[in-house]
């Protein structure tokens, strides 16, 4: 939950539309970060507010739930279709060692899903957005972009689980400079993009 005596004095001004959403929320969404505490990142300045935390959402990673619970059945059905050929020399030290290896792998899959969870992230500061896309131990991207140099944002849907869990796309646009972002399977898209929306307007202001 968010208290309105939880938002920093700056923010409290009527400047920041976005505010009003935020307070009292009752959701404990890991996944949105609502003025986090103890976050820092690379280049972030002292006087800089981190106003959202946002990291993909579950169904991002489904695909990897399915094969880390379906990849352990397998040596469990080949099994079970062979339960009438106990005859064969050595079967069963041959299945167990399948179905320790299909653990071993299903493992894998959930540690790289939750390393990419956690790790793939967004950052909103009252300066840019930040965001951090881990694609192995070796490769990451880091990316942020000034507010005063976005010129265009927008959201869309990422099919019928979208209005379910309220998740979708937010497209970034510095029209031309090179510097494009897009996050996907973002929560609460149409709050995150009015968020944006609200300090692209007050830093083309010159009030950021």
């Amino acid at each position: 939950m968010v208290q309105e005596t939880n938002i920093p004095r700056k923010f409290r001004e009527k400047e920041f539309s976005f505010i009003e959403s935020f307070v009292n929320r009752k959701d404990k969404d890991k996944s949105f970060q609502i003025f986090p505490k103890n976050v820092q990142f690379v280049r972030k300045e002292k006087d800089e507010e981190i106003i959202l935390v946002i990291r993909k959402h579950w169904s991002a990673y489904a695909t990897h739930i399915f094969f880390a619970v379906v990849i352990p059945l397998i040596p469990l059905g080949l099994l079970f279709i062979t339960r009438n050929m106990s005859n064969i020399y050595g079967a069963s030290t041959v299945y167990l060692g399948l179905f320790v290896a299909s653990v071993v792998m299903s493992v894998n899959i959930i540690v790289t899903a939750l390393m990419q969870w956690y790790y793939n992230v967004a950052i909103i500061t009252d300066k840019r957005v930040v965001a951090l896309n881990v694609v192995s131990v070796f490769h990451h991207v880091y990316t942020e972009i000034l507010w005063r140099r976005i010129q265009d944002v927008s959201h869309d849907s990422v099919g019928p689980l979208s209005s379910v869990f309220d998740i979708g796309n937010i497209f970034i646009d510095t029209a031309g400079e090179g510097v494009d972002l897009t996050l996907t399977f973002i929560p609460k898209p149409r709050g995150v993009q009015d968020v944006i929306n609200n300090l692209v307007d007050l830093a083309h202001k010159g009030k950021l």
